[in-house]
C-alpha cells in the first residue's frame, strides 16, 4: 500500500482500517508520525523518544485521526518549487562601501541586516546609488 492510500485509510472508516495488516502499518508509521508532527509535535516526539512499536503508534494515531471528518489540510504541505528562482540582488559596489562606512558595519552585519529586513537595506543602498550618480553629473 502506498503512503497516501494509507493516509486515506487512516482518516477513513473503521472497516477500512480494520482491513489493514500490521505490515502496512509498520511500513508507513515513520511518515505518519512525520505528518502528524506538524499538528501534534509533542505527541510525535514522545512516540520517538519512547520507541513505541510501529503498530501501536499507528493505532494511537488512528485514535487521533477519528476526530477528523476527512484528511486534514496539514497533511498536504507545499513543497518549494525549483523552477522559480528570484533574481539575486547585487548592490552597487561604491554605494555598498559608502553604506558600510556610514553605518559603521562590516559585511557580516550587512548580510545579517539584509536577511532581517531586505526591503529597507535595498532601498537605502539604491538611494545612495542614485545620490552618488547625481553627484557625478555635476
Amino acid at each position: 500500500m502506498q503512503l497516501f492510500d494509507y493516509i486515506k485509510v487512516l482518516f477513513g472508516t473503521d472497516q477500512q482500517w480494520d482491513g489493514l495488516n500490521g505490515y502496512d502499518k509498520t511500513k508507513n508509521s515513520f511518515m505518519t508520525n512525520r505528518f502528524m508532527s506538524i499538528k501534534f509535535p509533542v505527541q510525535a516526539d514522545m512516540f520517538n523518544r519512547l520507541g513505541t512499536d510501529p503498530v501501536g503508534q499507528a493505532e494511537s494515531w488512528r485514535m487521533v485521526a477519528r476526530k477528523f471528518s476527512r484528511v486534514p489540510s496539514f497533511i498536504y504541505t507545499k513543497t518549494s518549487s525549483k523552477g522559480k528562482k528570484q533574481p539575486e540582488w547585487v548592490p552597487d559596489p561604491k554605494a555598498l562601501e559608502f553604506y558600510l562606512k556610514i553605518n559603521e558595519i562590516g559585511m557580516r552585519e550587512f548580510e545579517l541586516a539584509l536577511k532581517h529586513d531586505p526591503e529597507t537595506v535595498m532601498a537605502s543602498i539604491n538611494k545612495l546609488k542614485s545620490q552618488i550618480a547625481d553627484d557625478r553629473d555635476i
